[in-house]
C-alpha cells in the first residue's frame, strides 16, 4: 500500500473479546484494515484489561491490531476525545446502538455524546435501525451530529431519509464465505449422527436470549408444530442460545416443559459469557435443515446471513431486514406479521418500495411500541409453522433456496471482498 494512504484509525465498539454481532464486524472489520496498512486503535466496550498489541480469540487467528480497556465512564466517554487527539486520528469509526450514544447506562447525562470532541478525526458511525416508526426516540440527532453516517441495512437508510430526511451511505454488514459453507454431504451426515440428529428434521435457531429475539414465538411455534406432529414427525429445534443468559426476559425452559417439549429441543451448549469458538459455528449451521429466526426486528442480520453461506434455508420474522436479506435473495420465506395478511403491504417490491411512515401504520396491527417507542414485529406463528412445514415437504425447494442464498452472499456480503472494500474507498477518499 501506498505511504500516503495509510491512515490512523480508531474503532469503538463491543470488544472483540465478547460473543456479540457487533464485536464480530468491527473485529473484521479492524483486521482487514491493518491488514492493509493502517493503524488501527480499538476502544473495546466492556473490555476491562490493560492494552493488549496482539491478542488471540479463541477460534480466531490473531488479531494484530492496538485492543484498549475502558476507563471509569461507559463507552470509553471519559476517553475518547483525548485518545483521538493523542494519536491524530484521521477517522473515528462507531459501530453501536444509536440509543448508546445518548444513554450512558445511567451514568452520563442523556445526549453525551452530542457534547463529545472528536476532532481532528472525521467520525463514521455505522448505525442500525432494527424496529419501526423511526431512530429510538431523539438518536436521529446523531446521525446529524457524525460526518458520515452508514446505515448497515438498506432499510434503516431508507427509514432515516423518510422520517428526518437525513441521506446516508449504505454498506452491509458481512461474513467470511470460507468460513461458513454447506459440508461435503458424508461429513454432514456424520456430524449430525454425533448429535443424534441424522434421523431429524432439525430446525435451528442463533440467537441471543433476549427480549427482542421474542422466543417465546419460536417455542409457540414449534409447540403448533408439535400438535400436528405427523406433519413433521422427526423435528426436533435445536438452539444455539445460553438458556441461562441473563438477558433473558423469561425463563425459556420452564416455557418448553409447559409445552411438554423437553424431549424436542436441544441446547448446543452455547455459555453468553464465554460465547462459542467462530471455528466450531459451521457445524452448528450446518446441523440444521431450516433456520428459523422469530426477532422483533434486526439491524442487520447476521446470523441470517451465515446461514445462507452454509445454504440453509431461511425463514426469518418479514420486518425490518427480512426482505433485503432472504426475500430478494430468494433464500427461504419471510412470515406475516399478525394481521398483515389483511394488508397489501407485503408485495414482491416489499417494504422499500413505500414510504416508511406510510408501511409502519399499514403493519400497525402486528407491531408492538417497545422501549425508545420504537415498534417491535409480532411474527404470526400460524404462518411461520406452515412455512417451515412446506420446506419439510419441499427437498428441491430448500435446496434451491440454500444455493440462492450462498450466492448471494458471494456477490453482496462477502466481508474482504464487498464490506472491507467498501470501507477502505470511503477512507481513501474514493
Amino acid at each position: 500500500m501506498d505511504e500516503v494512504k495509510k491512515k490512523v484509525i480508531t474503532i469503538l465498539s463491543d470488544s472483540p473479546v465478547i460473543p456479540t454481532g457487533y464485536s464480530n464486524q468491527s473485529s473484521m472489520l479492524a483486521q482487514y484494515l491493518s491488514n492493509r496498512g493502517h493503524t488501527i486503535h480499538f476502544l473495546g466496550n466492556a473490555f476491562q484489561g490493560s492494552t493488549l498489541e496482539k491478542f488471540k480469540v479463541e477460534g480466531v487467528d490473531e488479531y494484530n491490531f492496538k485492543l484498549y480497556g475502558m476507563g471509569t465512564q461507559p463507552y470509553f466517554a471519559d476517553k475518547i476525545s483525548q485518545h483521538l487527539k493523542d494519536t491524530k486520528s484521521d477517522y473515528f469509526i462507531i459501530l453501536l446502538d444509536t440509543f448508546m450514544l445518548m444513554d450512558g447506562q445511567g451514568k452520563l447525562p442523556h445526549g453525551w455524546f452530542l457534547n463529545i470532541d472528536c476532532s481532528p478525526a472525521q467520525t463514521i458511525f455505522w448505525f442500525p435501525s432494527d424496529g419501526g416508526g423511526g431512530m429510538p426516540l431523539g438518536c436521529e440527532n446523531i446521525l446529524k451530529k457524525v460526518e458520515i453516517p452508514i446505515a448497515m441495512a438498506k432499510y434503516g437508510q431508507k427509514q432515516v431519509k423518510d422520517y428526518y430526511n437525513i441521506n446516508t451511505l449504505h454498506i452491509p454488514h458481512g461474513t467470511n464465505p470460507n468460513m461458513y459453507y454447506k459440508l461435503p454431504d458424508n461429513e454432514r451426515y456424520e456430524l449430525r449422527r454425533k448429535w443424534n440428529l441424522h434421523d431429524k428434521f432439525v430446525i435451528g435457531v442463533v440467537a441471543r436470549n433476549q427480549p427482542r429475539k421474542f422466543l417465546d414465538r419460536t417455542i409457540k411455534t414449534f409447540r403448533l408444530m408439535n400438535k400436528i406432529k405427523d406433519k413433521i414427525p422427526n423435528a426436533v429445534l435445536f438452539m444455539h442460545l445460553d438458556p441461562n443468559d441473563p438477558a433473558q426476559i423469561f425463563n425459556i425452559r420452564n416455557l418448553i416443559a409447559r409445552y411438554n417439549l423437553e424431549n424436542r429441543v436441544m441446547f448446543s451448549g452455547m455459555n453468553a459469557y464465554k460465547g462459542f469458538p467462530r471455528s466450531e459455528m459451521n457445524n452448528v449451521y450446518n446441523l440444521m435443515d431450516v433456520f428459523f429466526l422469530s426477532t422483533s426486528g434486526e439491524g442487520f442480520g447476521i446470523p441470517i446471513i451465515e446461514a445462507m453461506s452454509a445454504e440453509i434455508p431461511v425463514v426469518a420474522t418479514n420486518y425490518t431486514t427480512t426482505h433485503e436479506l432472504v426475500v430478494e435473495n430468494k433464500s427461504g420465506f419471510g412470515v406475516d406479521l399478525v394481521g398483515s395478511d389483511k394488508v397489501q403491504v407485503l408485495t414482491p417490491e416489499g417494504p422499500l418500495q413505500m414510504d416508511s411512515k406510510e408501511y409502519d401504520n399499514l403493519v400497525s396491527n402486528g407491531t408492538i411500541t417497545g422501549s425508545w417507542e420504537v415498534e417491535r414485529g409480532l411474527m404470526d406463528i400460524d404462518d411461520a409453522a406452515n412455512k417451515i412445514i412446506e420446506l419439510y415437504n419441499n427437498t428441491e425447494l430448500r435446496l434451491q433456496f440454500g444455493k440462492n442464498g450462498r450466492q448471494s452472499v458471494l456477490s453482496k456480503y462477502d466481508f474482504d471482498n464487498c464490506v472491507g472494500k467498501a470501507f477502505e474507498n470511503i477512507i481513501n477518499g474514493k
